[in-house]
């Protein structure tokens, strides 16, 4: 197995580490390794290698211990609290008990470096293609089951909600989640996402002041990078930072936006047909179609998400970034789409 230092070589240069620089103030990878292994061995035990390495938002890393486990260490932004993170184990906890295959929490966060670490179970699938119809249904029945096996929890303040529901008076843009991006510095010719980011906003802020559903748990970031299968089936399922509570229609929204992309490989976003199917294998899955206020804030959510990932386009070309996420290529096109058409009639 590959050290983890090699692979933080492999994933990115030294110039592509910002984050790691932002994180643990250094980016020479046998540093960075030193103090991730540091950190899971006081916390569990000895590292023997490493499975994988992957930043975006975060920093994650796959290890393997000395007892043999698997465990996986993700190391938050400073934008995150404590109190969040507890309640996103707690989800976890809940979850992994109802038989989902969600990985347990192993220990609570603490801090790391600048940012906030937690470690939990190593779950492992395959990638799979979301433009393939079974898979497609397999991901809209698999974020149903999710929101009703979540029920049980009730409300949890501190899970918090979408940074897409702006709320009044706050900038049209939530900080991005990748530090790469740049809003403020590629603002010329991105007028027009602008427009329909507001469009969506106000139609967001109407409709949630109508109380169209009660909040529920769900997944922000739910695409098929983000879900391991096997044999067609969901084995794991991956990123719960991206856990809020919002209405059950909003998560349905923002996830038929995205539910076949994968940046790594390459796999792009849907298409609006795809999108439609989606929303409809997923109220098959829950045995009931959203209401006219119900569809009405699933298609707010989903130009909303939709505007936010042309605009991360947007600032990739304007910084001369594109070309390292080919398949983003798709949000421009996907929000100019959904500018001529609802996704939901």
């Amino acid at each position: 197995m590959p050290s983890l230092g090699s692979l933080i070589e492999e994933e990115s240069d030294v110039e592509d580490r910002d984050l790691e620089r932002a994180l643990f103030g250094s980016d020479v990878a046998a540093e960075i390794a030193g103090i991730i292994c540091e950190f899971a061995r006081d916390q569990l035990a000895p590292v023997n290698d490493a499975v994988f390495y992957r930043r975006s938002v975060g920093i994650v890393a796959g290890l393997r211990t000395a007892d043999g486990h698997g465990v996986v260490v993700k190391v938050h932004r400073w934008q995150v609290s404590i109190s969040r993170l507890l309640a996103v184990q707690r989800v976890q906890a809940h979850l992994s008990a109802c038989g989902l295959p969600v990985p347990r929490p192993l220990c609570p966060p603490m801090a790391l470096g600048s940012g906030l670490a937690v470690v939990e179970e190593l779950r492992n699938g395959a990638l799979a293609d979301g433009h393939d119809g079974p898979i497609r249904r397999a991901l809209a029945a698999g974020l149903c089951r999710l929101v009703v096996a979540a029920e049980p929890l009730g409300l949890i303040a501190d899970l918090g909600s979408p940074v897409l529901l702006r709320p009044p008076g706050a900038p049209l843009w939530p900080e991005p989640h990748d530090l790469r991006f740049d809003f403020a510095a590629t603002a010329a010719g991105a007028e027009w996402i602008d427009d329909l980011a507001r469009l969506a906003r106000d139609r967001l802020a109407a409709v949630m002041g109508a109380r169209t559903g009660e909040p529920v748990i769900g997944h922000l970031d739910w695409r098929v990078s983000n879900v391991g299968f096997e044999g067609g089936r969901i084995t794991a399922i991956y990123d719960w930072d991206s856990v809020a509570m919002a209405p059950e229609a909003f998560f349905v929204g923002a996830a038929a936006a995205q539910f076949s992309a994968d940046w790594a490989s390459g796999a792009g976003l849907p298409s609006v047909e795809e999108m439609r199917a989606f929303v409809a294998e997923y109220e098959e899955s829950r045995g009931r179609r959203f209401d006219a206020g119900e569809r009405e804030l699933l298609d707010a959510a989903n130009l909303a998400a939709c505007a936010y990932a042309a605009r991360c386009q947007h600032s990739d070309i304007k910084l001369g970034r594109a070309s390292a996420r080919p398949s983003s290529a798709d949000s421009i096109r996907l929000l100019r789409q959904r500018a001529s058409e609802a996704l939901t009639s």
